[in-house]
């Protein structure tokens, strides 16, 4: 995690926002304010982009139900490069439950002490950052420029943020980083909290101190400390939901159930639907027999009568709107689609809830404490045959059914329903989220070689390549397979336009290649003497090589399934064929073998199933070692003089 002020990187158009701007506050009296410190040679020495960072400040506070989080950042200047990041403060906050102020502004230069809070102009903006995705959140952004910040000066800045509460559960709750991306001298993090009222802490390493003292009134102020941190050097391959760098994650409980009790009513209840979409949801009852396929049919009317466009301003970043409304808009996001479907379920009486997950994180969730900031988005949990089916409703271009969609893996996923509340694992097989087939014929002539290609594609791989043909051209589809080809047989050429056929009942997409490499070309760029079969890219996700000792788990990405068959036919030669492999440990089974026959034919086949998302640290040289011996028997060439 980087420690900048974010660097105004944007065109901005100035708004007039009169009632929602950043106030010019003082520090709040319930603030600790701490000594600037002196600046560690060994970490200046680390610095980067000119920015020294002395002191990072989070304190924690509430006034009855509204959260107080004061933020103080302390940095020198040590280079011309710094003055563009540290001399633009942007604070982002969303008007309609957050208030924002700016309590602090100073600037330390030779010992004299400036202070600027009544020298500057907060100007507020609206940009939707996230636009582009189709999520309109209504945050905007303070944005005040310190005027005169020079090379060797020292900024001290301070703002508040006070939130109040919108969903009614789980909110007695915080994180704050106290490690980042850059070295900093001091990183802090207080919190005031009622003496007799549980606080619930996350894992934290040991290089993180904590003491408490008594504020009396019933309060105790506990404070974590970080002193002298220098980032470690990144490593690779780390899965998204790890992160080395210290947080402080705390909650006044450890349980769901009040956050989800929150949201239950909203939720659960049942929603009428407009006259027309009643009538379809009574078409689909009437057109399929099982609960099974009336699911997957009500699923794929959601996803693909409805655009995705997320209105998340306010309460509606939590709160999904009533599926008429819905309906009547033509969009919605992934809580808006989700409750539609769970409305739709119920009427054919298919049991199902929504449940909120993390669409990148999501196997982290256990770590996490109980608390709305955790999750980015909601899904649904059916039960078909008694066993939990999940579905994603802003998926886009899937087919199939029970036994050929794609299975969704966001990890853990919290269903939000009566009674206890709990995280829930999500789980596939092992082949359920993407396999692949792909069969290569190559057929030698005394005019060349043909090569034909057919790849099947199955579950997630077959809902991506049916999203491909639909926004892409063919003949741009066509280039980049033939650039693929021809960049290891030059001089190929495309025989024919590749070919899709979609059979969406069995989620089934298969594609034809069909290439051309004339006689000569095998003269030309020694490619006679190196001809090679291969298949590349099965181990992608693996670094090339690892940092040792490894701290963090290894990524592994999976469950996932890739075969790939090679047919060679009339060679020029007769092929020795290389030996078979067999490997399986925790991350992957990855097998080769191979056969040849006169007359010059000769068979390879490869198979390639990661089985877990990430390994431990501990196993991660030996995993590498078994990457390795894959990526030697991914690729053979032979010379194909005759003897």
């Amino acid at each position: 995690m980087r420690l900048v002020f974010l660097v105004l990187a944007f065109c901005l158009s100035a708004l007039p926002l009169a009632a929602q701007t950043l106030t010019l506050a003082q520090d709040p009296a319930w603030v600790d304010i701490a000594p600037i410190p002196e600046g560690d040679p060994r970490l200046r020495a680390e610095v980067e982009g000119g920015q020294f960072f002395l002191l990072s400040d989070h304190q924690f506070h509430w006034e009855g139900e509204v959260k107080q989080s004061w933020n103080r950042v302390v940095a020198e200047v040590t280079d011309r490069a710094g003055l563009e990041e540290l001399a633009t403060i942007q604070i982002d906050f969303d008007p309609s439950h957050e208030l924002a102020s700016l309590t602090r502004l100073f600037i330390h230069r030779d010992g004299e002490v400036i202070d600027l809070s009544d020298k500057v102009a907060p100007q507020v903006y609206r940009r939707e950052t996230r636009l582009e995705e189709g999520i309109i959140d209504g945050t905007l952004t303070a944005v005040v420029q310190v005027p005169d910040l020079r090379v060797g000066d020292v900024l001290d800045q301070a703002t508040l943020l006070q939130s109040q509460p919108i969903i009614g559960g789980a909110e007695r709750s915080g994180s704050s980083w106290l490690e980042w991306s850059t070295p900093v001298v001091l990183s802090r993090t207080l919190v005031t909290w009622p003496r007799d009222l549980p606080l619930e802490i996350g894992p934290l390493p040991d290089r993180v101190t904590h003491r408490t003292s008594d504020l009396g009134n019933g309060l105790v102020r506990h404070e974590w400390r970080r002193e002298g941190h220098i980032p470690p050097v990144e490593e690779e391959g780390v899965p998204f939901e790890v992160i080395e760098d210290a947080a402080l994650r705390f909650s006044d409980s450890r349980d769901w159930t009040p956050l989800v009790a929150a949201l239950v009513p909203h939720y659960t209840r049942d929603y009428p639907l407009p006259p027309e979409w009643e009538e379809r949801v009574e078409a689909i009852a009437r057109d399929h027999a099982t609960p099974e396929a009336r699911a997957f049919a009500a699923l794929r009317l959601v996803q693909d009568e409805l655009r995705y466009v997320s209105l998340s301003v306010g309460t509606g970043g939590y709160f999904a709107r009533s599926p008429e409304e819905v309906i009547a808009s033509g969009f919605g996001d992934c809580k808006d689609k989700s409750l539609l479907l769970r409305v739709i379920l119920d009427r054919l009486g298919v049991p199902a809830a929504v449940a909120l997950t993390d669409l990148d994180a999501g196997y982290g969730l256990p770590e996490e404490l109980p608390t709305p900031w955790v999750f980015d988005h909601m899904i649904l949990r059916a039960t078909l045959n008694g066993r939990a089916v999940w579905m994603d409703p802003t998926g886009s271009h899937q087919a199939g059914g029970l036994r050929t969609a794609t299975e969704v893996d966001y990890g853990y996923a919290l269903p939000i329903k009566d009674g206890p509340a709990a995280l829930e694992r999500m789980e596939v097989t092992p082949d359920g989220t993407w396999a692949q087939h792909v069969r290569e014929d190559y057929l030698f002539s005394l005019i060349g070689v043909a090569l034909t290609v057919e790849t099947t594609h199955r579950r997630g791989a077959a809902d991506a390549t049916r999203a491909r043909w639909a926004t892409t051209p063919v003949s741009q589809i066509g280039r980049e397979f033939l650039d693929y080809y021809e960049s290891r047989y030059p001089g190929l050429t495309m025989a024919a336009p590749p070919r899709m056929q979609d059979d969406p009942a069995a989620n089934l997409v298969t594609v034809t290649e069909s290439y051309f490499l004339p006689y000569p070309a095998l003269d030309r760029n020694g490619l006679r003497q190196d001809f090679a079969f291969a298949r590349e890219g099965l181990t992608e996700a693996f670094p090339d090589r690892l940092a040792s000792p490894r701290r963090l788990p290894l990524y592994v990405g999976g469950p996932w399934v890739a075969t790939h068959e090679v047919r060679v036919r009339n060679s020029p030669i007769d092929f020795i064929p290389p030996d078979p492999v067999s490997i399986s440990n925790d991350a992957f089974d990855f097998a080769l073998s191979a056969e040849a026959s006169d007359g010059g034919n000769m068979v390879l086949r490869w198979r390639y199933a990661p089985k877990s998302r990430s390994v431990p640290a501990h196993t991660a040289e030996a995993i590498m070692a078994d990457v390795r011996a894959v990526r030697d028997a991914t690729w053979f060439s032979w010379d194909l003089t005759p003897e």
